[in-house]
């Protein structure tokens, strides 16, 4: 076996098994516990455990625990305090300072992912006070602990193999273009050829959802990466039209598997297959080019594919002959072409967009 090949067995290995992340965890974990001994902090383990739970697959991810981890703590810290110094270790101290705690969480909108931390802090410097520590050094601890946890973290992240949640989302991003143009592919292949392929369109479906539903945790993780506001409005706006052309797809579908006419669509295969040829190519292009593999893809021949269905609807029109089928015939008809067309518009948009953006 030639080394490109080892090295790209081993790197699908690593992808699979998670072994970058596991990698960097173990170096975190072991970073940090020699900080807290240096520093002697009493109760280092806690930096420890932040350590783990802030270390994620990428750097933005890291960035968005560690801000929601040491806000809480930060939060918790305050509140569990004054209850302890009011209340010591009682009940009513317990559940004032969760109340308030939550109620602080609750009432501000960017600590609200940090409620069930700031929640636990506060409880932790209750029932773990001790009467010769004050409770306000307690608390200060105890956010001392959870921040050298969160910066070690972070220096690992950015550090030991890197890996940033913007090219990550690029991936994701090109993998919701190819899934999408294969669905757009077989959904009108589908229907020109009057078989309906259940199982493969839901498979497609399925997968699109669960890449739709990581490209949005991606993008919020690649803008905590990076303030540039170019970046976050291509990405933005990469996700959004991902997002519409399979909202159209899936209109598409709909009719699709609904419509067991045969009439209308025979009028024009040639233009269809052109269209969905087309189309399906402009996407995949875009999902090269997303992966940094090609440039952006050529629009002429889809364009000339659209301007071909629209002269042969215009011409079905003159011909009067929708008027030979039922209505229930006509509005599939009319449903799925125009979905076709949408899908059409919004790639030659998407890569007019990137186009535009890039070269700014």
């Amino acid at each position: 076996m030639s080394a490109d090949r080892q090295a790209s067995l081993f790197a699908r290995v690593a992808r699979k098994f998670g072994l970058r992340h596991a990698l960097r965890t173990a170096v975190a974990v072991v970073a940090t516990q020699i900080v807290v001994t240096a520093l002697n902090l009493p109760q280092g383990y806690w930096a420890v455990i932040t350590t783990v739970i802030v270390m994620q697959a990428n750097l933005g991810g890291s960035m968005r625990a560690a801000w929601t981890r040491l806000a809480g703590t930060a939060v918790g810290a305050v509140f569990g305090t004054a209850a302890a110094s009011l209340g010591g270790q009682s009940l009513p101290a317990s559940g004032l300072a969760v109340f308030a705690t939550l109620a602080a969480c609750a009432a501000i909108p960017r600590l609200r992912e940090s409620s069930r931390v700031a929640g636990i802090t506060a409880i932790i410097i209750i029932l773990g006070g001790h009467p010769d520590i004050p409770a306000a050094v307690l608390g200060f601890d105890r956010f001392l602990e959870i921040a050298v946890g969160i910066v070690t973290a972070l220096v690992v992240s950015l550090a030991v193999l890197p890996s940033r949640a913007s090219r990550a989302l690029s991936h994701g991003l090109a993998r919701l273009f190819e899934d999408v143009a294969s669905l757009f592919a077989v959904v009108v292949e589908g229907r020109i050829r009057e078989d309906y392929p259940e199982r493969h369109v839901f498979a497609l479906k399925e997968r699109i959802l669960r890449t739709l539903g990581r490209c949005r945790e991606l993008r919020l993780e690649a803008d905590a990466e990076s303030r540039d506001q170019g970046d976050s409005a291509l990405r933005a706006m990469l996700l959004f039209r991902g997002e519409r052309l399979f909202e159209h797809v899936l209109g598409m579908d709909h009719v699709a598997e609904d419509w067991r006419g045969q009439g209308l669509h025979r009028h024009l295969p040639e233009e269809m297959a052109d269209l969905e040829r087309s189309g399906a190519e402009v996407l995949t292009g875009l999902a090269a080019h997303l992966r940094g593999s090609a440039p952006l893809p050529d629009v002429a021949a889809l364009e000339t594919a659209v301007a071909k269905a629209r002269e042969k609807l215009a011409l079905m029109r003159r011909d009067r002959a929708p008027a030979a089928y039922d209505l229930s015939e006509v509005m599939h008809f009319f449903s799925f072409m125009h979905g076709m067309l949408a899908c059409a518009a919004d790639a030659r948009e998407t890569v007019a967009r990137i186009r535009s953006m890039e070269t700014v």
